[in-house]
């Protein structure tokens, strides 16, 4: 029975009233009526009331109920419900696995040191190796200090201005970028003298002085390659003119 069903049952004894109306003890019948419909409807059911109800009972009930729900609401739905879970596990597992992938890249380009070819020059030539290259190398110091014929890369080693330890490690672990030597001009300082740049013909293989304009020569040169063809004087001659250009 609700409670319409309940008031109108009540409001047929009505007639009762009129016999016992003038009773002290009797209550009138719209007094209950007025009572009865303040009363609450009853509430919509809840999920988390189902759940603290569930959560309730012992683990042998709890499956017992997980099952028969599932079953009311079809063969397929735990399957279902299982695939969109995995498949949005999978989408999840996707994006986190790209944003390692990404910053893993970005910590790869920030440990990249930027390095001279000389080093770079040494490790391609002892990178499988390396190890026990770097440890030879760092062994034979003392003796090729003594002799003094230390080569660039020896220099750099032994260089306390320099993290050669730290650069060789990262270069072997994230890779390594060649950094751009400087590229110098270099001119007779004379009046009326067309042929004052010390050029290299790549025709004849030789150096010599021309104009800036002369074919087939290379006009900007590297300290090593100004070091290297004996002309490491020019850096400090008072006749010369030093101009440090783009590649």
């Amino acid at each position: 029975m609700n409670k319409q069903e309940l008031i109108e049952e009540i409001e047929d004894l009505k007639e009762l009233e009129k016999l016992f109306g003038n009773n002290p003890n009797y209550i009138k019948i719209d007094t209950v009526i007025r009572l009865i419909s303040k009363l609450d409807e009853p509430q919509p059911l809840k999920l988390k009331d189902v759940i603290k109800r569930i959560e309730g009972f012992n683990l042998g009930t709890q499956k017992v109920w997980l099952d028969e729900i599932l079953h009311e609401l079809g063969s397929d739905y735990g399957s279902v419900k299982y695939k969109d879970g995995y498949e949005q596990g999978k989408l999840e597992g996707e994006w986190v696995g790209q944003q390692l992938k990404d910053a893993d890249k970005i910590r790869q380009e920030l440990n990249k040191p930027v390095i001279p070819q000389f080093v770079a020059d040494w490790y391609e030539e002892n990178k499988d190796d390396f190890e026990n290259a770097l440890f030879r190398s760092i062994d034979l110091l003392p003796s090729t200090y003594e002799e003094g014929e230390f080569s660039e890369f020896e220099k750099w080693l032994a260089d306390e201005h320099t993290k050669p330890f730290q650069i060789l490690v990262n270069m072997h672990q994230f890779g390594y970028t060649v950094e751009k030597e400087k590229r110098y001009l270099v001119k007779v300082n004379a009046e009326n003298c067309s042929t004052k740049y010390l050029v290299f013909g790549e025709i004849t293989g030789s150096w010599f002085f021309a104009h800036d304009k002369y074919g087939n020569v290379i006009i900007k040169h590297t300290r090593k390659e100004l070091e290297e063809a004996g002309f490491d004087w020019v850096f400090n001659c008072p006749g010369v003119e030093i101009e440090e250009v783009e590649g």
